[in-house]
């Protein structure tokens, strides 16, 4: 793709889900002038997958109040539904994700970035630019680039040469709920908040056979209630930095009669000052022995969904299976899973399996050829618990230990090397300060461009100020 303009910066930001979205709107606001360029496999850019579901029964995790896009403005989006959706709405009503991904399209709109569906294959450094290759053929030269790519499938199950017709390896296929007939008893590999909104969109779509969910511990995640956050102070940053002391001091605040979800709702702007204090090996601990904890009283669901699951679970229509499902294989009319219990190896056959187990962080085995090869060229590094290593900025450091000062990620990406980075709070703040640092940068890179342009040191001159520094003038692109 030709730059009409080469003296004008170019920011890519691969991947058009809400990270990319929010990013490119962040950085029209700082005024940035540079060429803003979005690629993503989305025919409709804008939404992403979880707020591109079109069932209405998936509902936020959080409430109206908490879904804000603006940083300085916390009732932006409450008074955005309010207009566009439905003018009763209140702070804490849980509002359905398909409507969030209306709002994030009107700031798609007003962000109005260049689109380009594709898939980039390659993300190769030549000189001062980036050069992005895609599937379709289309090459993209760029000042910076920003990986924006949200969060990828399940870790595989099956053997890919194997084909297993009713097993889904994604909840997020296209084609699958068109697949499985209203009568078919359904195994979903998991129990969070994926298997929840299979469960729901199946149910919405008329489905009445039998679904069984399976995870080592059997829990679903809780659901939202009233619970103030409770004051947190300097004892959990004077705590020592281990998981076994966090959990200890988390219990002692329980037998002081404050309530966990009041404990959770305070933690949550500290989770990655805390995560950040913790050694390599006490990260590791944690996330062996409380990640999923944590999950579950953390990544709540909205209280009607919680309802649908006590009543399924009362009907026997839902039952939940413990135990951790080691292979999956085709049999005669279905699926049969392998399944690893406390005390036994059994078999479950079904006509459907649905990986619900969540995103793969390993960036190693996802099949990302972009991802692949950034890690082997040494342009970006891993964290030991997958995602990327990178600074307060998201900038990413390569296998020299160098931070880049043009390679960027946003969100889920930025995963292991921070704790929270998959919910809005978490990516509108990041958006709005890499927007504002690409922004300086640009500015700087034009003011340099500016002056090498527009100094020119006479043939005659022998000192400084024989220089014609009145004649330096700004330039810019613009926006």
């Amino acid at each position: 793709m030709e730059n009409p303009d080469p003296s004008c910066p170019v920011i890519a930001i691969i991947g058009s889900g809400a990270s990319g979205t929010l990013l490119a709107w962040y950085l029209r606001k700082a005024g940035c002038a540079a060429r803003l360029i979005v690629v993503g496999d989305a025919p409709e850019p804008g939404r992403g997958l979880a707020y591109g579901t079109p069932c209405l029964s998936h509902y936020l995790n959080v409430c109206a109040s908490g879904m804000s896009a603006v940083t300085d403005d916390p009732s932006h989006f409450l008074a955005w539904v309010r207009e566009h959706h439905d003018p009763h709405i209140s702070a804490s009503d849980f509002v359905p994700r398909a409507i969030y991904g209306r709002y994030l399209q009107s700031l798609w709109t007003e962000a109005a970035p260049e689109y380009h569906q594709g898939h980039v294959l390659a993300c190769n450094k030549a000189y001062q630019e980036w050069n992005l290759t895609l599937a379709d053929g289309a090459c993209i030269a760029t000042s910076y680039v920003v990986l924006a790519t949200g969060n990828f499938s399940p870790v595989v199950l099956a053997d890919p040469r194997r084909l297993v017709p009713g097993y889904s390896p994604s909840a997020w296929q296209d084609d699958l709920y068109s697949r499985i007939r209203l009568d078919d008893d359904v195994a979903l590999i998991g129990t969070g908040l994926t298997a929840v909104d299979v469960l729901v969109r199946l149910r919405q779509q008329g489905h009445r056979g039998q679904i069984t969910a399976i995870s080592r511990h059997g829990w679903y995640p809780t659901s939202h209630a009233e619970a103030p956050a409770a004051g947190v102070d300097d004892v959990w940053f004077a705590t020592p930095p281990s998981a076994r002391a966090y959990l200890a001091l988390f219990r002692a605040c329980l037998r002081k009669g404050i309530s966990w979800r009041s404990m959770v709702n305070a933690l949550r702007a500290h989770t990655n000052a805390l995560w950040g204090r913790l050694p390599v090996e006490e990260k590791r601990r944690f996330a062996r022995h409380l990640q999923r904890r944590w999950d579950i009283v953390r990544h709540r669901m909205a209280p009607a969904l919680r309802s649908v699951l006590d009543h399924e679970t009362e009907a026997g229509t839902l039952k939940i299976l413990k135990g951790r499902v080691e292979q999956v294989f085709a049999v005669s009319g279905g699926v049969r899973l392998s399944i690893q219990g406390a005390e036994r190896l059994r078999c479950l056959d079904v006509d459907h399996a649905v990986n619900c187990t969540g995103p793969s962080r390993d960036y190693r085995t996802v099949g990302s050829a972009l991802l692949t090869g950034l890690l082997e060229t040494g342009s970006a590094t891993q964290t030991p618990f997958g995602g990327l290593v990178c600074d307060d900025r998201g900038a990413l450091q390569d296998a020299s230990g160098r931070w880049s000062t043009s390679l960027y990620a946003i969100g889920p990406m930025r995963w292991g090397t921070v704790f929270e980075t998959t919910a809005i709070p978490e990516i509108r703040q990041q958006a709005a300060e890499l927007a504002y640092h690409l922004a300086a940068q640009v500015q700087s890179s034009s003011l340099q461009n500016s002056l090498a342009d527009e100094v020119r040191v006479p043939k005659a001159a022998s000192h400084i100020s024989d220089w014609p520094l009145g004649k330096v003038r700004r330039t810019g692109c613009g926006s």
